[in-house]
């Protein structure tokens, strides 16, 4: 349970990250929103391509994070 619960923050950090990266110009997010941005682009994934490689998600999560990180700085929920 414990384990479960740090992979996911691990993966959901990886991810954020990811998304910053793809999205370009500077967001002005902590590191509490970026991994929530990750977690929650990370469920999106597992939702819609279920069980891929771990690298699979990672690449899509990235992409779903920077998604995620636009569409919330356009609107006005997050600041860029």
């Amino acid at each position: 349970m414990i384990a479960a619960l740090i992979g996911t923050l691990i993966t959901g950090a990886l991810i954020g990250f990811g998304g910053r990266a793809i999205l370009p110009g500077a967001q002005d997010i902590g590191l509490p929103k970026t991994i929530g941005v990750g977690v929650i682009s990370s469920i999106i994934v597992g939702l819609f391509l279920g069980s891929v490689s771990w690298i699979a998600a990672i690449i899509a999560g990235s992409v779903v994070a920077a998604g995620v990180l636009w569409f919330s700085i356009r609107q006005g929920w997050l600041h860029a």
